[in-house]
């Protein structure tokens, strides 16, 4: 694709992002999980092309919501065992993910994330204290699994903290830091392999400004929800990611 091509989709894809900017002040992840998806089905791009798009912005919102909850930085003592676990997992596995067709790995962990959430949001999931090390463990294993192979490392480590009971400024600090970390991961991984271009990286340093706008508007809509209602808002928009994987790799399945 050349660079006037890319330049011609700007504007699109900066609605695009602004939307899922959106999507990420409310809830504190969610940008890629909107962004990747609506970019590889609209414009029919691969998706490790807009997973270069996503960088800069994920960069850029994860930065502006750690420096905002900073004083909830004393959780990474509670979280720096699914952290280190998850990222030590997705440098390994990032390694295959030029050399693995993972349409049916897309669509298979979209299913099971479906399923999960569909579950906790009928039961909701409570982690007693005793239990934490383990699914820290446990789930950071897994999202490191997931975000190397397909680049989403939000689950199962999103679902669990949100059950752990963390306060909202608390998720939102330790959301943030979980995607900022791995998105280096990520991004060391895609330039790396040669899967992401300089044009790619132009765009998405083009992108981060209407990313960070949807954002800052989506954080004020935060503002006026109570605990119980932000924690059913994270576990829908994960509901809402699980399909948005299963469709991402049926159609990547079916175009192949």
């Amino acid at each position: 694709m050349t660079f006037q091509t890319l330049l011609s989709l700007l504007p699109w894809l900066a609605l695009i992002f602004m939307a899922s900017g959106m999507v990420k002040g409310i809830s504190g992840f969610g940008m890629p999980f909107i962004a990747i998806p609506a970019s590889t089905i609209l414009f029919n791009v691969p998706i490790t092309q807009a997973m270069g798009w996503v960088l800069a912005s994920g960069f850029a919102t994860n930065i502006v919501q750690l420096a905002q909850t900073r004083n909830q930085w004393r959780v990474l003592g509670q979280i720096w065992l699914l952290v280190g676990v998850l990222l030590t997992t997705m440098a390994m596995t990032v390694q295959l993910l030029s050399a693995l067709n993972t349409h049916v790995l897309s669509m298979v962990l979209g299913g099971v994330m479906i399923i999960s959430i569909a579950a906790q949001l009928s039961n909701p999931l409570k982690v007693s204290p005793e239990r934490k090390a383990v699914l820290y463990v446990i789930s950071g294993f897994f999202s490191g699994l997931f975000g190397g192979l397909t680049s989403f490392f939000g689950f199962p480590s999103l679902q669990v903290l949100i059950a752990s009971g963390l306060q909202k400024t608390e998720f939102i600090f330790a959301a943030s830091f979980v995607l900022f970390t791995g998105t280096i991961v990520l991004a060391v991984g895609l330039g790396s392999q040669g899967l992401v271009t300089r044009y790619d990286g132009l765009m998405s340093v083009l992108l981060f400004v209407p990313a960070v706008l949807g954002m800052l508007i989506g954080q004020r809509l935060r503002d006026r929800m109570s605990p119980q209602v932000f924690a059913r808002v994270v576990l829908m928009l994960l509901l809402a990611t699980g399909a948005s994987m299963l469709i991402r790799g049926l159609v990547g399945w079916l175009s192949a």
